[in-house]
């Protein structure tokens, strides 16, 4: 069984894993090898879908191309809807945008929506780094097999308009009479346990065609659809901003909050070593 074949079969409902078991003189092939990727990822992908949910990460932008009439897509990470990491490492070529259809005046206008497409992205793992096979395990003349597997992404345009994200709340009475209503935070979790999602891509943009052959401007992009992940960060700084005006207070933080500066501070002169001094002894 293929690590692609465990990941199609694994799509259904939650289910149960299944590790090895060693001890000493265990024969060890391809099925227990795979046994063992397959378990680790499935039990990351779950926590990832369960607990961190799907959208992006960082970055993942959507520019119009220098020329012509297509966006690039800048590096990034997000997870998509089954709990899978996709990493863009650097800016995609660019991806053409087809024309707006003429208009037909036979037929009745088109609506707003046909004037737009979207883009998403989607996790794909791609077999590669081809070696000769030194073992015919069942009389098949194979000279070469795939030696791993990338996890790689595809970048998809559909057409129509996706909606605005919505942002109510799931739980519409998390608060009753001032305090925090625990019940329905437990029935919240209780009554629904999330399938596997046919579709597993995440949007990233709304793209409004030009007319004609016109290229397509920053206006025309709208990339507020986009799924996001909350870190704990983002959450904090959202506490912050709605409590208003807090006085300042020493806080971790993500890497974010040093861009421009410098990412390893020198020591505060009260606990920064005195150099001149011997160490004692």
């Amino acid at each position: 069984m293929t690590a692609t074949t465990q990941d199609n079969k694994s799509r259904g409902s939650i289910h149960t894993f299944v590790r090895n078991r060693y001890f000493y003189g265990k024969l060890l092939d391809v099925f227990h090898f795979e046994l063992e990727q397959n378990y680790l990822n499935g039990k990351r992908w779950l926590l990832n879908r369960m607990v961190i949910g799907y959208g992006v990460l960082c970055g993942l932008d959507v520019r119009p191309a220098p020329q012509g009439r297509a966006v690039v897509v800048t590096p990034g990470a997000a997870i998509d809807r089954c709990g899978r990491e996709i990493v863009v490492p650097r800016s995609t070529d660019p991806w053409v945008i087809r024309s707006k259809p003429a208009p037909d005046p036979t037929k009745p206008p088109m609506p707003e929506c046909d004037d737009y497409v979207h883009l998403s992205i989607c996790f794909r793992q791609c077999e590669s780094d081809e070696v000769p096979v030194s073992v015919d395990d069942c009389g098949m003349a194979t000279a070469c097999s795939a030696s791993s597997i990338q996890e790689r992404y595809s970048l998809e345009v559909t057409d129509g308009k996706l909606p605005e994200i919505d942002l109510t709340s799931s739980v519409p009475d998390f608060m009753l009479n001032g305090r925090l209503n625990y019940t329905a935070l437990v029935e919240s979790v209780t009554r629904v346990c999330p399938d596997m999602p046919p579709d597993c891509c995440i949007p990233l943009a709304n793209i409004r065609l030009p007319a004609g052959s016109d290229p397509i401007q920053n206006s025309d992009i709208d990339i507020a659809i986009r799924p996001i992940i909350y870190s704990n960060d983002m959450l904090l700084d959202m506490m912050l901003a709605m409590a208003g005006d807090l006085p300042a207070r020493v806080r971790g933080g993500s890497n974010k909050r040093f861009q421009g500066r410098n990412l390893c501070p020198r020591l505060h002169p009260a606990t920064a070593p005195d150099k001149r001094r011997p160490p004692p002894e």
